[in-house]
C-alpha cells in the first residue's frame, strides 16, 4: 500500500513538471501570422458599373452583354497572373444585395504610381466594367490557417 502511494505521487510529480506528457485534450486549434513583418500593400476597391449592376438586380438574371462578359473573364485572368507573380494577395467580393455592391483586391505594389498602373490595367477597368481605385493598405496579418504546413497551429500568434 506505502509502495502504491509512492508511485501515484511520483507519477502526479512527473505530470505536473512535464505536462506535455498528459495525453491531448480535444483543444481548439491556435493558429498565429503567415507573415513575419507587416505588408506594406493596396487595396483596389471595386464596383461594378451601374447599368450592370441595376438589370442585374432588376431581373435577378446576370445581364446578357458580351463585351462585359469577355472583359470579366479577362480580369479573372490577370488576377490569376497577378497571383502567380506575387502581387495579389487577397481577391473577394460581398456576398448578398447591397446597395454599395462591392469588391476588393489587395495586391503590393513598389509605390502609389504602380499600384495605379496594375489598377488601370485590369481589363474590366478597362472595359468600364468596373470602376476602381487603387489606395495603401497596410496588412498586420494573414492567417496561417490555411497553411496546410502549420495545421497544427503552432505558430506564434504575435
Amino acid at each position: 500500500m506505502h509502495r502504491t502511494r509512492i508511485t501515484l505521487v511520483s507519477c502526479i510529480a512527473l505530470f505536473a513538471l512535464f505536462p506535455h506528457s498528459l495525453p491531448a485534450q480535444n483543444s481548439a486549434p491556435s493558429y498565429g501570422k503567415a507573415n513575419k513583418d507587416e505588408i506594406h500593400a493596396y487595396i483596389m476597391l471595386i464596383r461594378l458599373r451601374y447599368d450592370l449592376y441595376g438589370r442585374w438586380k432588376a431581373t435577378g438574371k446576370w445581364p446578357d452583354d458580351a463585351a462585359a462578359n469577355q472583359a470579366l473573364e479577362e480580369h479573372s485572368r490577370y488576377w490569376k497572373e497577378q497571383l502567380r507573380e506575387g502581387r495579389a494577395i487577397l481577391a473577394g467580393g460581398m456576398d448578398g444585395d447591397y446597395w454599395d455592391n462591392v469588391a476588393l483586391i489587395i495586391f503590393e505594389a513598389g509605390s502609389q504610381a504602380e499600384a495605379d498602373h496594375i489598377v488601370a490595367n485590369d481589363p474590366a477597368v478597362k472595359a468600364y466594367v468596373f470602376q476602381a481605385q487603387a489606395r495603401p493598405f497596410d496588412v498586420h496579418f494573414i492567417t496561417n490557417k490555411f497553411d496546410t504546413a502549420s495545421a497544427t497551429g503552432s505558430s506564434d500568434p504575435k
